[in-house]
């Protein structure tokens, strides 16, 4: 870190990001407060900073390739505004790659616009042209990968968060794989159900979404179930999933989805106090108890399905959530699908010994691909079944539904 905050609120500092120097400050204050204060804005650093992180950028484009161990690098050369604007033609944002690069194009008017989504970092003005934003990152494995990239513009008065992303496109590189819905609501062979249950845990009532595969591929027995967290995305899983068990890729397998407690941006983000044992250990207990103790019987009661054991899935705080529920209930919990997981616990339950876990995590997102990483190490220490395996990409949802059914695969084979 090149500059400190030292707490207060007002002030901007400087860390390196990549090798690119980057500004940053509290984001609840905007730099709208900070003029009025007669304070440096976040936007005249970032300013300040552009002529020594461009010149960098050059020579890293001019050298040509990654070093060991380095996933992506900002790099720059000059552009010519018409040819961006050509490019454009009558769009806001484009993507394109030449080589190993992948460029990032945005119109529009902003102080500062950051670039968002499977990578993160600050998009840059191009000279010459006050409305063109232009992000240019060489990246590892790029005709392999799948990055959804979001413009989000930031003016004077907007905070860096609470602001709408206000374009998103998404690059598919030529030996990825492809998403066959290309974002259309997926027709599927198997049901689709919303139910809301009355919760004694919770003292609220929570919404759970199930999918059931086709009934000419149930078996004769029950079906092993699967609990999602974040339930509300379990319609976009489903379609992957779904596409899975018809081709045979997958085993018929019961999708239960347990909604979240509601508003995301809510100062008291009851998500992660519902997936993260330590933030709020009483929240967390309570819908533990919820889901093994209200959903699962209750699924078992409805649907072909058996009590036990079961696989807990889900992604980012999600995925943390199933590895803490089944470091607790491996009684309940035989299989762990965990995507992207950024806090993991830093032992292995004795209890929990036996239950196999399927990680996985992008290439581009550093701190969730450490923390998965290191719990499949941790568990091949203790002899835990896991398989481990990477995408080239960052924290992106069309991996974890890509996931979900290879995941299932190998869990249930």
């Amino acid at each position: 870190m090149l500059g400190r905050t030292d707490g207060d609120p007002l002030a901007v500092g400087t860390v390196v990001v990549a090798g690119e120097e980057v500004a940053f400050a509290d984001p609840y204050v905007s730099d709208a407060e900070r003029a009025a204060a007669g304070r440096e804005t976040v936007a005249e650093r970032s300013r300040a900073l552009l002529g020594a992180n461009r010149e960098r950028a050059s020579a890293r484009y001019a050298e040509g390739g990654l070093a060991d161990g380095e996933e992506l690098q900002r790099v720059w050369c000059p552009r010519d505004p018409a040819q961006l604007r050509e490019r454009l033609g009558a769009e806001r944002f484009a993507l394109w790659a030449s080589g190993d690069v992948l460029h990032v194009l945005w119109r529009g008017e902003a102080e500062r616009v950051l670039l968002g989504g499977g990578v993160s970092a600050p998009m840059w003005p191009v000279d010459g042209a006050a409305d063109l934003w232009e992000a240019s990152l060489r990246i590892r494995g790029l005709d392999e990968a799948v990055i959804t990239v979001m413009a989000i513009p930031l003016g004077a008065a907007d905070l860096v968060f609470g602001r709408p992303v206000r374009d998103h496109l998404a690059w598919h590189g030529p030996r990825a794989p492809r998403d066959d819905t290309d974002g259309r609501e997926p027709v599927l062979a198997g049901q689709l159900s919303e139910h809301v249950l009355a919760s004694a845990a919770l003292r609220a009532p929570r919404t759970v979404t199930v999918y059931v595969p086709p009934a000419d591929l149930l078996p004769g027995g029950s079906l092993p179930g699967c609990v999602l967290a974040d339930g509300e995305s379990t319609r976009s899983f489903a379609g992957a999933l779904d596409a899975a068990i018809v081709s045979g890729a997958a085993p018929p397998v019961l999708l239960v989805g347990v909604h979240t407690a509601g508003d995301r941006g809510n100062p008291a983000d009851l998500r992660s106090q519902e997936y993260l044992p330590g933030h709020k250990p009483r929240r967390f207990a309570a819908h533990l108890s919820f889901v093994t103790g209200e959903v699962i019987p209750w699924a078992a009661s409805r649907f072909p399905v058996a009590s036990a054991p079961w696989i807990s899935a889900g992604f980012s705080n999600g995925a943390a959530w199933a590895i803490a529920a089944a470091q607790r209930r491996p009684e309940v919990f035989g299989g762990v699908a965990a995507f992207s997981a950024g806090i993991v616990p830093q032992r292995v339950s004795r209890a929990s010994r036996d239950v196999r876990h399927y990680l996985a995590a992008g290439t581009l997102e550093e701190g969730f691909r450490r923390s998965t990483r290191d719990w499949a190490q941790r568990l091949r220490r203790a002899g835990v079944p896991c398989s481990h395996t990477e995408w080239a990409g960052g924290h992106d949802p069309f991996w974890w539904r890509h996931s979900l059914p290879e995941a299932l695969a190998w869990l249930l084979s």
